[in-house]
């Protein structure tokens, strides 16, 4: 094991923490790694195991010492991201405080954002991507996850407003704001 205490991704220490995505996978943001949350113990065992490496060093100077402190730091925050995945329920979904749906002219496609007060959601999306038919955005009704069913009514709400005002001549809307109370 190296001094990097990485994993796959080019070594990556997924330092922006991991965030619970869709199923029961966690996304480092910085690499893009996904992990299950028995890959997630597996790093901070990677850790663990460069921490205790450490203490066998037989030559204890300064500098094996200030080594030991930073891998001593590098498990704990590795502790603290499997403690905190693992303290979210998976099946409870927070409300989202804000729902912001944008129009992409170049794409002919709605853009979808999902804004939560803390602490996110595990599991939940923060964005969806739909074409600007009316199809693919009942399609995400039957979306697994309760707030992406919530904002595809939203998206479906604002795709009737952008119709209405082409029909009537005015200059489409190109994005919309869906507060808590709207929701």
């Amino acid at each position: 094991m190296g001094d990097l205490m990485g994993i796959g991704s080019e070594n990556c220490l997924h330092l922006g923490g991991l965030r619970a995505t869709t199923g029961s996978e966690f996304l480092c943001p910085a690499c893009g790694a996904r992990l299950g949350l028995e890959g997630v113990e597996r790093w901070v065992r990677e850790a663990e195991d460069a921490r205790d490496e450490s203490y066998a060093l037989v030559e204890v100077d300064e500098f094996s010492e200030i080594v030991r402190e930073e891998r001593q730091r590098e498990v704990y925050r590795r502790r603290k991201v499997l403690y905190e995945l693992r303290s979210v329920p998976r099946g409870l979904s927070a409300r989202p405080e804000m729902i912001l749906v944008s129009y992409d002219p170049e794409g002919d496609a709605y853009d979808c954002r999902i804004f939560y007060k803390e602490p996110r959601p595990a599991g939940g999306l923060e964005r969806v991507s739909v074409e600007a038919n009316l199809d693919p955005i009942l399609e995400l009704k039957s979306h697994p996850d309760p707030n992406v069913r919530l904002a595809s009514g939203k998206v479906e709400e604002f795709h009737a407003l952008r119709q209405e005002g082409v029909r009537e001549d005015q200059p489409p809307l190109l994005r919309r704001v869906f507060y808590s109370n709207e929701l």
